[in-house]
Order: C-alpha cells, then structure tokens, then sequence
C-alpha cells in the first residue's frame, strides 16, 4: 500500500463529471414570473477560477440563498433547488469550490481555503447583481466551511450533516473507501499527517468547528448517516445561543432531501428574512422621530408633567444658572416649546 497513495485520495478526490446541460436551462418558467440563469466565473483568493451558476428572479429581489456542497462535490447538487427556492421569494446560487467540478485547484482543504471562495462569491453577487441579504446552505463539507468565517450580509445558516472534527471525519472516509481496520487508518493519518499539510498548505488540527456566533442556524441530521454522525450537528445545537431550529431526518449521508424537508429549509430563510426587514423597519420608524422630540431627558423631565408641558416650560429659567450663551439658550427654549407644540398635536 502507497502512503503517498492514500493521502492524495483523501484532499484530491475523484472530480464529478458533468456537462452544461446538466446545469439546467436559462430561462425556467414559474407560476409567477420566471428564473434567469447566470454563468459566471469568479477568481478567488488563490487566483484560481471559480465556477457559479446563480438564478435570479423576476420581479427582482435583493434577498439569496448560497449553496455550498460537500465533500466530493459539485454545484449539480444545488441545481435542483433553483425553482424551489425561487416560490419563496429568494434568488438562488450554487458553485464549484476550488478542486471540485468545473473549478480550479489542485487540492480540497476542508474549509481551510473554501471559506474564502465563499466570500468571493458573495462579493460578486453584491457587485454585479446587488444582492443585500444572504442565506448561507451547506451540506457536508459546505456546511463546515460556511461556520470558519463570518461573512458580510448573511441573515442566516443552513447547516445540513456537518462535521465538527477533522480526524474522525478523516477516518469516517478512509474507511469508507478502503475497508481498512481504524487502528490502520489512524496510523496512516499519522504518517501521512506532515505530507498532507506541507502539500495542500493547511494544518489539519485548525478544522475544528465550535458554535461561537449567535447567527440564526437551521441543523440538520440523520441517525443513520453512518459517515458524518448525528452527534455533530447535536453538539452545535447545544451550544447554541441564539434562534436555532434541528431537523432530523431519514437515509445515509449522501441521500437526497426530500421536497418537503427543502420546503421547510425554504420556510425557515423566508422567516429569518421576514424577521430582518421587521427590525429594521422598527429601528427606521425610530429614528424618523422628529429630533425635538429626542431632547435630553434633563431638559424636558418634569415631575408634574402629567399636568402638561405648558407648566414645564414656564419654569424653564430664562437665564439658566450654568453660563450658556444666548443663541444657545434661545435654541433651548424654542426646543421645548416645538416639543409642547408636537405633543399636543
């Protein structure tokens, strides 16, 4: 058995083939308004390129849903989404990371890397395509890398079977695709660990993945995803602070969804984007309040002021015993008299 062999299986694996026609028409037909489809290729922070399909809608919205595959991946997973996520009022993009389908790279670092391609593909979905809000969905290896770095104008994740510990996810695949005994695999990674890290360009002990953001996460898992277990996604649901949600649901780990668990992720964005714009249209209603009515509370506070203002602003001393100059006491009085004169009406 070549050492040399086996690490180059694990961070170069097979590429999954497919043709543009896989990638679906250009135009697809909804019950109200219809998907156009984007092809672009974007450089990432390895000046390597990119490939990315993303689905807009018409009538237009600034709200969209990223998907990042997993491990032995490619953007074909995420394809069959577009239509869905698109009846529930979001544009849709998915992606080649780098070393996997169509894109650019040599080697897959499992999230080390991949986090920045994330990034330069929201930053061209800002640029060229004025996207403001973004739904993060990853599955696998996606839904690992999307929790390395926080990114700009993402209102939520989608974490579906995630990993939160690279040497049991090491061994979990090299067994699947050796048979071999664990205590033979954790031997090799033990061999292989210095090559593996001198030739990809990342440290293997920096994929750990703790909970430490608040962010709105959906997880999901299955008992019987015998590759990446349930107890992954249980422990970052634990630990989680903030709006959080868990699905569980049925089959092994590269299983397809069914059309009712990707309805319910779709659900949960259009809540968290629902919920987005309502804070932000309370803290726009706030600070729309005429100015006057936002004077410090020492120069308004009255304890009679349930009588009315009148009487407040009747005591107010006309030469003020702190040393203000006149334009500033004038201001001061007409202030309070615009604020009587705005609360009566």
């Amino acid at each position: 058995m070549s050492i040399q062999r086996e690490w180059q299986k694990f961070v170069r694996p097979p590429r999954y083939n497919y043709s543009y026609f896989d990638l679906g028409p250009e135009y697809i037909q909804l019950h109200q308004g219809y998907l156009r489809k984007h092809e672009r290729i974007i450089i990432n922070r390895q000046n390597s390129k990119l490939e990315m399909s993303y689905f807009e809608l018409n009538p237009k919205t600034p709200n969209c849903i990223v998907y990042c595959h997993g491990y032995n991946g490619c953007r074909i997973e995420g394809i069959k989404y577009a239509s869905i996520v698109a009846q529930f009022g979001f544009n849709f993009c998915t992606f080649d990371f780098q070393a996997c389908g169509h894109s650019e790279g040599d080697f897959i670092t499992f999230g080390h890397l991949e986090k920045d391609d994330i990034t330069s593909i929201l930053e061209e979905l800002e640029i060229q395509f004025q996207q403001k809000q973004f739904i993060l969905w990853g599955r696998s290896l996606g839904a690992t890398t999307i929790q390395l770095k926080e990114q700009p104008n993402v209102k939520g994740l989608v974490l579906d079977s995630c990993f939160t510990n690279f040497n049991k996810l090491a061994i979990s695949i090299i067994q699947k695709q050796t048979r071999l005994p664990k205590f033979i695999i954790k031997a090799i990674i033990f061999l292989t660990k210095g090559t593996i890290e001198e030739e990809a360009g990342f440290q293997l002990n920096d994929i750990q993945v703790q909970c430490n953001s608040n962010m709105p996460t959906l997880y999901i898992c299955s008992d019987k995803d015998s590759l990446i277990k349930a107890k992954n996604s249980l422990k970052l649901y634990k630990q989680h602070k903030g709006i959080k949600k868990l699905i569980k649901v049925d089959g092994e780990h590269n299983d397809s969804r069914s059309l009712e668990i990707i309805q319910q992720i779709c659900q949960w964005c259009k809540e968290r984007v629902q919920q987005q714009q309502i804070q932000q249209t309370n803290y726009i209603q706030y600070n729309s309040v005429p100015q006057v009515a936002r004077l410090p509370l020492e120069l308004i506070y009255d304890s009679n002021i349930q009588s009315g203002m009148q009487s407040s602003y009747n005591r107010f001393p006309k030469n003020p015993a702190i040393k203000l100059k006149n334009q500033i006491s004038i201001q001061l009085r007409t202030s309070c008299r615009n604020l009587h004169t705005a609360i009566q009406y």
